[in-house]
């Protein structure tokens, strides 16, 4: 069993690793937290390509967030797209989460959080009907600067093959508190950008790209996933060669008989 001194050390060693590839994460201040949120929810097992082209899309066919807070859910699947991961349960949850902010404070403008401080505001939407603690968690780190590590799909996913998680066996807010102390808050948001990077980049859900990965030699997964063009880590390569055959004890003997025969037959050299 691996202890947690030596999980928070291979997640130092991979933000290191990632951060060699992807460089460092670009943070802006949240001028807007209502699209802040529904970008934390769309974002899971999607890409920000995808993202992106959803919050158009529900800006064009909405009058504005109010509009969206007060529609069906079915209207919301519909300008997501039918290929949108997890289309209908974002589709449910994000009207239902909107709903209970608006009815709370009566308005959509949301500048309670600032008031609310840290763990409160975290505890308020935790508290929420159909809010997974990786939204809390979000709206936290960004909105008020509290230590967070949301961990939805992606991040469970990655840092389960890992092997710093495991998500079968632990719940969101279990896996969220085991890597907030991990990480110091200075690195946590560098390290769960990292993170999700990978997610979409090559971590994906069917078909990971190990291969291609600069933690192929640290993952213990690897080696069991598709490779990509680099070839897969080096147990897989040796596992791949051909074996060599073995001799038995008959067949050597033979070999040895059939040699003496041979040398005899053959004619001795004149001194």
């Amino acid at each position: 069993m691996t202890t947690f001194s030596r999980k928070a050390n291979r997640l130092d060693k991979a933000r290191l690793l990632l951060k060699g590839r992807y460089g460092e994460p670009a943070r802006t201040r949240v001028a807007h937290p209502v699209e802040h949120t529904l970008r934390a929810i769309l974002s899971e097992e999607a890409t920000a390509s995808q993202v992106e082209q959803a919050i158009a899309r529900l800006r064009e066919q909405f009058a504005d967030w109010n509009d969206l807070r007060v529609s069906r859910p079915r209207e919301i699947r519909d300008s997501l797209g039918p290929d949108f991961p997890r289309g209908a349960d974002k589709a449910r949850v994000i009207p239902r989460l909107l709903d209970q902010v608006f009815k709370c404070h009566n308005s959509m403008v949301w500048d309670f959080p600032e008031a609310m401080g840290k763990v409160a505001t975290r505890s308020y939407f935790e508290a929420l009907e159909e809010v997974r603690p990786f939204v809390a968690a979000t709206i936290a780190r960004d909105c008020v600067g509290a230590h967070a590590f949301p961990v939805d799909r992606d991040v469970a996913r990655v840092l389960g093959r890992l092997q710093i998680l495991d998500p079968d066996a632990q719940t969101e807010p279990e896996m969220q508190a085991l890597l907030e102390r991990a990480v110091r808050r200075s690195r946590a948001y560098e390290a769960h950008w990292l993170v999700k990077h990978l997610a979409e980049d090559l971590c994906v859900v069917e078909t990971p790209l190990c291969g291609q990965c600069p933690l192929r030699k640290m993952c213990p997964s690897a080696v069991l996933a598709p490779k990509g063009k680099a070839g897969g880590s080096k147990r897989a390569r040796a596992a791949r060669k051909p074996k060599k055959k073995t001799v038995t004890k008959h067949a050597a003997r033979r070999r040895t008989v059939a040699k003496k025969k041979r040398s005899r037959r053959s004619p001795k050299r004149k001194r």
